[in-house]
């Protein structure tokens, strides 16, 4: 008894250190404690999609903004009146795909996770079902949806994509096959 202690001996310190059990976390860090990669990597894929889907949208809207439909000064049958318009909707492939990528992929991006928007089962053929394939589409969104579309913020959407790119196989090397689903209403 050293300082007014009682002396412990092992034994006790053996009981005391049996009867100590770990407890579950909890308050406003709870579910981050228990979040696994493959929940984590569907999150940032997410946003990505989305971030892309949005990209999209404004892309069409930039081709929009300066753009005007003739009619006043044009005959009733003229071939080219509208020529700009084309360039917008058109279903040559060098133009739909150019002027409409970034939203149609977007939306399949999100459609992994938001059910609602697999307007038909065609688009259960794209969608990635691992996180192997989920990295091929985040790689494919990089490369052909973020960067060559609506200037800096293209090529930052385009670079956390390749980041989604690489949390894709890391959630592959962890040993995640399926991909986790991230819960929405829609």
């Amino acid at each position: 008894e050293a300082r007014g202690l009682p002396h412990i001996g092992p034994g006790a310190l053996i009981a005391i250190a049996s009867s100590v059990r770990p407890t579950a976390p909890s308050g406003p860090f709870a579910s981050m404690a228990s979040c696994d990669v493959g929940v984590f990597t569907s999150c940032m894929c997410l946003i990505a999609s989305l971030c892309t889907m949005l990209l999209g949208i404004m892309f069409v809207v930039l081709r929009l903004e300066d753009m005007d439909v003739h009619f006043k000064h044009c005959e009733f049958l003229e071939e080219d009146c509208n020529y700009y318009w084309r360039g917008v909707f058109s279903f040559r492939p060098n133009v739909f795909f150019d002027v409409w990528t970034p939203l149609f992929i977007g939306m399949l991006g999100t459609s992994v996770h938001v059910q609602s928007l697999r307007f038909c089962a065609f688009f259960d053929w794209f969608l990635p079902h691992n996180y192997m394939q989920y990295a091929f589409f985040m790689l494919v969104t990089c490369l052909f949806a973020n960067i060559g579309y609506c200037g800096k913020l293209g090529v930052i959407l385009g670079i956390y994509t390749a980041v989604c790119f690489v949390m894709c196989v890391v959630a592959r090397l962890s040993k995640k096959g399926d991909i986790k689903q991230v819960q929405t209403k829609y």
